[in-house]
């Protein structure tokens, strides 16, 4: 694993963003594999992606699927 810094890894990327953004995900550990805060900076992998909430709801765990569902559905109604 190659760490870079998290503005170096923002310039790699195919649209940029905002950097306190970034350092908001980092504080939050929003990326895979995690960064490392090291001093002063944010550190992460080259090939490190930025894992959005919305990520953690689709699961391949079935059970955990099924209860989001409900959760986002209502359970139905029974007869």
């Amino acid at each position: 694993m190659v760490y870079i810094t998290l503005s170096e890894w923002n310039r790699r990327q195919p649209r940029p963003r905002c950097m306190e953004t970034l350092r908001r995900a980092a504080r939050n550990v929003r990326f895979d594999p995690p960064e490392i805060f090291e001093g002063r900076e944010y550190l992460v992998d080259e090939t490190a992606e930025r894992v959005s909430r919305n990520n953690s709801l689709h699961s391949s765990n079935p059970i955990k699927s099924l209860l989001v569902s409900r959760i986002k559905h209502g359970t139905p109604e029974k007869p």
